[in-house]
């Protein structure tokens, strides 16, 4: 990643956040982070108390969930603050960044005995500056590149509303870890709805950043740079603070940077909704209920809704990101050719050399013609925008997904073919560089979590915020815990 300056101002004043919350429009979470800090803060609770009530809830929840790739007692320990009233938030960091004294496997066999990283990445060390305590490491599946997390290496990561069902990907352990109640935040990455999809399926909050917000990422306006950093939460609050601490000052078409939000600013937008797929389908009906009934919401909150159509040719825009995905994981096997020679290379999943030989088959002129079809259909996008301020889409075009729909044993074109209708919503904010959330507001019928999805342009930030704040108190969620749960029950 691009070295970036962390605005300091906004650091320490999310430092100071987990120290005091501040009052709040909102009624506390008492297990967000937010919460957690006050109660340190207060003596309700000690540092030590909660690294160590976390660590014996991880330990439980890798038994149940199979979350985690590593979980370091005796490092979080040592990590102690001398202070037992300073705010410490037990959290994750996910298996796919480096961070100081851990190997990174990035959910692969390859990566076996990779060594100890040396350094930080820049979005993992600002966020650990956030009185933030890193037990271990979240599972991923193999590069990131799958919607569902059953690598190969670690098996399948369970859901906590259900063990049968997957918790989505890439940042599908840390949901399992944040929707249990093992920790109240924790690290995820998004490169084509990689927070928000897990966020779906855990009942989670996930917000991914606009491309150039946060420390650590590209301000380039390029389609192919897709991957932002962030967190997955239970609150909107935890999110927004998060934000406003991590941005970096100086991005690149990104406006004023996203206040400090502690509540609904309570501005009203006109919402367009689209919910067909790339291949002309509709999602389940249990998807299109929640639209249904999101669209009412909405319209009862004061906001206008009007349905919208997508800008460009939604089933070239799915081939064309999967050519990307493809380029994406030759550069990665090329890596691991270079790090582990011919074994390495073996030891990837099937689905990673298929896209791998993809990519590598594109010639120059094609890989041309492709970014300048990216950059068409991110045009496209922003001038959408005339006729809304926000779009609503589902996030998937299922309601859950059975453990083993897309295990990695099976063919790599039929996995590809299936995740593509599944993931049918959430990569265009990824090639657009634009702000999209996932938000917990809607269950089916068997009581199962179901995130409805907004996006907006890049730069939109503070505006997504404010909705999800509003929606947060008109459909509030957090009362809502699943079957496997490991956190406070008051």
């Amino acid at each position: 990643m691009a070295d970036f300056t962390i605005n300091r101002r906004h650091l320490l004043a999310g430092g100071a956040a987990l120290a005091a919350t501040p009052a709040l429009a909102q009624k506390p979470v008492a297990d967000d982070a937010m919460g957690l800090a006050q109660r340190i803060r207060s003596g309700d609770a000690g540092a030590r108390e909660t690294v160590l009530t976390a660590l014996d809830r991880a330990e439980a929840a890798q038994a149940k969930l199979n979350f985690a790739v590593l979980i370091d007692r005796p490092r979080a320990v040592a990590a102690l603050p001398r202070d037992d009233r300073q705010a410490v938030i037990p959290t994750f960091i996910k298996d796919l960044n480096d961070y100081k004294g851990w190997p990174t496997r990035n959910g692969s066999r390859a990566f076996a005995n990779a060594p100890p990283a040396t350094g930080n990445e820049r979005f993992v060390d600002a966020f650990s500056q956030m009185n933030t305590l890193a037990l271990g490491k979240t599972s991923t599946p193999e590069f990131g590149l799958m919607c569902v997390t059953e690598p190969l290496s670690h098996g399948p990561t369970r859901n906590p509303w259900n063990p049968d069902f997957s918790p989505g990907g890439s940042s599908g352990g840390s949901a399992a870890a944040v929707a249990a109640g093992v920790v109240p935040i924790a690290h995820a990455n998004d490169g084509g709805g990689s927070i928000r999809i897990p966020a779906a399926l855990c009942g989670l909050f996930g917000f991914k950043p606009s491309r150039g917000r946060l420390a650590g990422q590209k301000t380039a306006e390029d389609p192919a740079d897709i991957a932002v950093d962030h967190v997955l939460t239970r609150s909107v609050r935890d999110a927004a603070l998060s934000m406003a601490a991590l941005q970096g000052p100086g991005a690149d078409g990104l406006g004023a940077p996203v206040p400090r939000l502690a509540g609904p600013v309570g501005e009203r937008f006109r919402i367009g909704v689209i919910t067909v797929t790339a291949d002309g389908s509709q999602p389940d009906a249990e998807v299109m209920g929640g639209i249904a009934r999101t669209r009412e919401l909405l319209k009862a909150m004061g906001h206008t809704v009007v349905d919208a159509e997508w800008p460009f040719p939604a089933g070239d825009f799915s081939r064309d990101f999967v050519a990307l995905w493809s380029l994406g994981a030759a550069q990665a096997v090329a890596a691991v050719n270079t790090a582990f020679g011919a074994d390495g290379v073996a030891a990837l999943e099937p689905l990673t050399r298929h896209l791998a030989a993809n990519g590598s088959a594109l010639a120059q002129a094609d890989v041309a013609a492709l970014m300048g079809r990216l950059a068409g259909y991110r045009d496209a996008y922003n001038a959408s925008f005339r006729g809304h301020d926000v779009l609503l889409t589902p996030v998937l075009s299922r309601h859950a997904v059975p453990i083993g729909t897309l295990s990695p044993t099976r063919a790599p074109a039929d996995i590809m073919a299936d995740m593509m209708r599944l993931v049918a919503y959430t990569p265009v904010q990824n090639m657009a560089g634009a702000a999209a959330m996932s938000v917990p507001i809607m269950q089916t019928t068997s009581g199962l979590p179901l995130g409805m999805h907004f996006a907006g342009r890049r730069g939109d930030d503070a505006r997504l915020l404010d909705l999800a704040f509003q929606l947060e108190a008109a459909a509030p969620w957090v009362q809502r815990l699943p079957p496997i749960w490991f956190g406070n029950r008051s």
